[in-house]
C-alpha cells in the first residue's frame, strides 16, 4: 500500500509538470489535446466481419476562453452504434482534479444538405464545469457493422494536439491497404507488430498543428494529414469475399443497389415523357426537355435513412411526389429518357468538396453525389438536376473537373472527368458610360453575365423578397464609395436559363472625383475587383475558387466642357499561370474610354502558388490606384 501510494504521488506530479510545459508550449492557444488515439479492431462474429473503433482523447484548457469546448459530439450511422460513451471534465482542486461526469447524452440527426450519403446521427453532451487548467476526456468504441463505410482517420482537428495515434489490428484472412495524405514523413512514425494471427499497424504523429480555418478554403481533407485504409477482401469459411480493393469493386458494391431499381417504364412515366417529347427535332432535344422538366417539377429534399442512402426510389414514386434526393432525380432522368428510347446511366460523383480520386480511394467516401449521364456522338451530358438554374451542358460548378463513376450495368462501368468550363463561357461585363458635374458623377450601366456568373446571380434575384431587392441591386452594383445611389434598374432573360443575364441601371455618385485649383481627378476604375486580395504568407490552405472566369470593366466618362486630358495611364497589362489582367486607356473625341479584362484560369490555388498570385494581385492592386486628370 505504502508504494502504490508513492507511485501515485510521482505519477501526479510528472503530470502536473507535463502540464506546466504544455501550457508553455501551446501559449498563443486556448486549448491543446494532451492526446487523441483511436485503435480500431477487425474480427469476426458468427462469420460477420465487424470493426470496432475505439476513440480517446483528453483535451486541456489554456485560457479562460472555454465556452467553445464545452458542447460535443459523438456520431455514428444506422450502419454503426456508439458503446461505452464516457464524457467527463476534471476540474482543478487544490493540488488535484475534480471529476464530474457527464449524465445527459442527447441523440440528433446531423443531415448535411446536399448529399447523396447521409445517415449521419450523434450523441450531443455538455460537458460541465470547464475552466481554465481543466482537462476533459472522452473516450467510447464505434462499432461499424459494414466493412464498406470504414476506414478514414485525420491526424489534425479543432485543437493542437501533442500526441496523436491511429491503429488497426486484423488477422491473417483480411487483407488491406492504406493510402496516407498531406503526410510528411519525417513528422510520422509507422510501426508493425505481429502478434499470434493477428498484425497491428499503428501511425504515430506528434505536435500536430489545429486545422487553421482560412478564408476561402476548400475542405480541410485538401490539405490537412490524414489517412484511409481499406480492406481489399477477407476469407472466412473457405469463401473470398472482396470488399474495397479496387475500383471494380466499389461499382460492384454500387450496382447491387440500383439493379433492382426502374426495371420497368411505368405507364405514367411513359405518358409524361410521350408529352414531353412530342415534336422534338431531334434526340438531343428530348433529352434537353426531360432534363428541364426535372429540374422544373421535382423539388429537392436530402432525406436519408441507412439502405436509402444508397438506393433510388423507383421513378414513378418520385415523378407522382415531385419531390426526391439527388440519386432520386438521377434515377428518373435515367428512367425517363429510356421511356424516350434512348440511353442514360446512373453515375455516381463526388462533389469539389473531395478531393480523392477513385484510383487513390475506391470507397464511398470518394462519392457524395449522383447524376445522370447522357452520350451522344462521343460527347457526354452530365446531366444534375438539382442544380435549378443549370442549363442543359452546363454541369454543375460543384463537379467541374470531378471524375464520374457512369455505371452501364453488370461488371461494366467508365470513370470520366467532367470537363472545368473555361474563363470564356462565365464572363462578367460591366460598362457604364459617365457625365461629371464638379465631383458629382452620374451614370448608365449595363451588367452582362453569362455561364455560373449568371447562374448564381439570376437565382439569387428570382429567389429575394421584393422589399430585400433594391439593396441587393445596391450591393452588386455599387461602385467608387457608399455614397452611391442606385437610381433605376431593369432586367433581360432573369428567367431563360440558355440566355445571358442582362441588368440595366442608372445610378449616381456623390463626392467621386477630386478638384485641386484647375485640375480634376478622376479613377476610371469604379469597381476594383481582387484589390488587395493577398494571401498570408502563414496560410496553410489552397484557395479554393469556384469557377474560372472573365471580368470585363469598361467605363466612358464624358470630357467636362472646359476641361482637356493633361494625364492618361499608361496601359498595363499582366499574364500569368493562375490568370492576369490588361487595363487600356485612351481618348476617344470627348470621350476618355478604360477598359479593365481580368481573368481567372484556376479553380485552386496552391500554396507553391502562392508567391505567384500575390505577384498579380499587387500589380493589379498598383494599376488600380492610377487616376486621369483632367486640367481646364
Amino acid at each position: 500500500m505504502v508504494c502504490l501510494f508513492y507511485t501515485g504521488i510521482a505519477t501526479q506530479a510528472q503530470k502536473d509538470n507535463v502540464y506546466t510545459e504544455l501550457r508553455k508550449k501551446y501559449s498563443d492557444e486556448n486549448a491543446v489535446f494532451v492526446s487523441r488515439k483511436e485503435n480500431v479492431e477487425l474480427k469476426f462474429e458468427k462469420g460477420q466481419l465487424m470493426i470496432y473503433a475505439k476513440n480517446y482523447e483528453e483535451l486541456l484548457l489554456l485560457t479562460d476562453k472555454t465556452s467553445g469546448y464545452s458542447e460535443r459530439n459523438a456520431y455514428w450511422s444506422s450502419f454503426s452504434e456508439i458503446q461505452d460513451l464516457d464524457a467527463r471534465s476534471l476540474i482543478p482542486d487544490g493540488s488535484g482534479y475534480k471529476t464530474i461526469k457527464v449524465k445527459d447524452f442527447s441523440k440528433t440527426n446531423e443531415i448535411s444538405e446536399g448529399t447523396f450519403y447521409d445517415d449521419s446521427r450523434s450523441y450531443k453532451f455538455i460537458l460541465p464545469g470547464l475552466v481554465n487548467g481543466a482537462r476533459s476526456i472522452i473516450s467510447y468504441t464505434e462499432k461499424i457493422k459494414d466493412p464498406h463505410l470504414f476506414g478514414s482517420f485525420y491526424f489534425a482537428s479543432f485543437a493542437p494536439s501533442e500526441e496523436v495515434e491511429y491503429s488497426v489490428t486484423f488477422p491473417s484472412n483480411i487483407k488491406l491497404h492504406y493510402k496516407l495524405f498531406h503526410v510528411n514523413d519525417s513528422a510520422l512514425k509507422f510501426t508493425q507488430k505481429v502478434s499470434g494471427k493477428s498484425t497491428t499497424y499503428t501511425w504515430r504523429m506528434e505536435g500536430v498543428k489545429k486545422i487553421k480555418q482560412d478564408e476561402n478554403a476548400p475542405n480541410f481533407s485538401y490539405y490537412t494529414p490524414s489517412i484511409v485504409v481499406l480492406i481489399d477482401q477477407y476469407t472466412e469459411d473457405g469463401n473470398t469475399v472482396k470488399v474495397l480493393g479496387d475500383t471494380n469493386d466499389l461499382y460492384n458494391w454500387y450496382f447491387d443497389f440500383v439493379k433492382n431499381v426502374n426495371t420497368a417504364v411505368s405507364p405514367a412515366v411513359k405518358q409524361v415523357v410521350d408529352s414531353l417529347t412530342s415534336g422534338a427535332a431531334n434526340d438531343l432535344e428530348k433529352v434537353r426537355r426531360i432534363f428541364y422538366w426535372v429540374q422544373n417539377q421535382v423539388t429537392y429534399i436530402a432525406y436519408e435513412d441507412s439502405l436509402g442512402g444508397f438506393i433510388p426510389r423507383e421513378a414513378s414514386l418520385v415523378c407522382s411526389r415531385r419531390f426526391g434526393d439527388c440519386k432520386d432525380m438521377a434515377s428518373t432522368l435515367v428512367e425517363m429518357i429510356r421511356a424516350a428510347g434512348l440511353e442514360a446511366y446512373q453515375t455516381w460523383i463526388g462533389t469539389r468538396d473531395i478531393p480523392f480520386t477513385f484510383e487513390d480511394v475506391p470507397a464511398p467516401i470518394s462519392t457524395n453525389h449522383m447524376i445522370c449521364t447522357y452520350i451522344q456522338d462521343g460527347k457526354y451530358y452530365f446531366l444534375d438536376a438539382t442544380g435549378k438554374d443549370s442549363p442543359f451542358d452546363f454541369p454543375t460548378s460543384m463537379i467541374q473537373g470531378k471524375q464520374a463513376l457512369i455505371g452501364m450495368g453488370k461488371d461494366k462501368y467508365r470513370i470520366v472527368r467532367v470537363p472545368v468550363m473555361d474563363t470564356d463561357k462565365n464572363i462578367y461585363y460591366d460598362s457604364v458610360h459617365l457625365q461629371l458635374n464638379k465631383s458629382h458623377i452620374q451614370g448608365a450601366g449595363e451588367l452582362k453575365v453569362s455561364g455560373y456568373n449568371k447562374i448564381i446571380l439570376g437565382w439569387r434575384l428570382l429567389n429575394l423578397d421584393k422589399k430585400d431587392e433594391h439593396q441587393y441591386l445596391v450591393n452588386l452594383l455599387e461602385k467608387g464609395s457608399n455614397k452611391f445611389s442606385l437610381d433605376s434598374s431593369s432586367y433581360e432573360n432573369l428567367s431563360n436559363r440558355e440566355k445571358d443575364l442582362g441588368i440595366k441601371y442608372a445610378f449616381g455618385l456623390e463626392d467621386y472625383a477630386q478638384q485641386n485649383g484647375n485640375e480634376l481627378y478622376v479613377n476610371m476604375h469604379l469597381k476594383k475587383i481582387h484589390m488587395n486580395d493577398l494571401l498570408d504568407a502563414d496560410r496553410i490552405a489552397p484557395r479554393d475558387i469556384e469557377f474560372k472566369t472573365i471580368d470585363k470593366c469598361v467605363s466612358t466618362l464624358d470630357i467636362p466642357a472646359g476641361y482637356k486630358v493633361s494625364y492618361l495611364p499608361e496601359n498595363t497589362s499582366y499574364n500569368g499561370p493562375l490568370g492576369g489582367f490588361k487595363m487600356n486607356y485612351a481618348v476617344k473625341g470627348n470621350l476618355i474610354v478604360s477598359e479593365t479584362y481580368f481573368y481567372l484560369n484556376t479553380l485552386m490555388v496552391y500554396p507553391t502558388d502562392f508567391n505567384e498570385w500575390n505577384k498579380m494581385i499587387r500589380a493589379l492592386s498598383h494599376s488600380y490606384t492610377e487616376s486621369v486628370t483632367l486640367a481646364k
